[in-house]
C-alpha cells in the first residue's frame, strides 16, 4: 500500500507544471513560435516576473552538460527556427547564448574581474 501511495505522489508531482529555472530556461519554454511582438512581451514580462534577478542571474554556460546544446547558436538554430516574430527569436538567442556559450576565458577573451 505504501508503494501505492509513493507511486501516486510521484505521478501527480511528474504531471504538475513545471517552474522554469530561471530567465533563459522560462524564454526558452514560451518563445519559441512566437508571432508577434505583443505576445514577445508579454512572455518577457511574465518570464521576469517570475525571475526578478533577470538574465543577469543566469550563470553563463548554466546548461552545458551532457544533455544540452553544444552551443549557442545550436541552440538558436533549432529553438527559434519555427519562431516569425524578430524580437522573440533575439530573445531566445540571447537566452541560448547565456545557457549554452561558456565563459568569455573559454573563447580567449580576457575580462576584468568581477567585483
Amino acid at each position: 500500500m505504501k508503494a501505492r501511495s509513493t507511486l501516486l505522489v510521484l505521478c501527480l508531482a511528474a504531471a504538475a507544471p513545471a517552474l522554469a529555472a530561471n530567465m533563459a530556461t522560462c524564454l526558452l519554454d514560451k518563445l519559441p513560435g512566437t508571432q508577434n511582438d505583443v505576445a514577445a512581451q508579454a512572455v518577457f514580462q511574465v518570464c521576469s516576473a517570475e525571475h526578478p534577478g533577470g538574465i543577469q542571474a543566469v550563470p553563463q554556460g548554466d546548461g552545458r552538460g551532457m544533455l544540452g546544446f553544444k552551443s549557442g547558436p545550436e541552440c538558436t538554430a533549432k529553438k527559434a527556427g519555427d519562431t516569425r516574430n524578430t524580437r522573440a527569436a533575439e530573445l531566445i538567442g540571447m537566452a541560448c547564448r547565456r545557457l549554452y556559450d561558456g565563459p568569455d576565458w573559454e573563447r580567449g577573451v580576457l575580462s576584468p574581474p568581477k567585483k
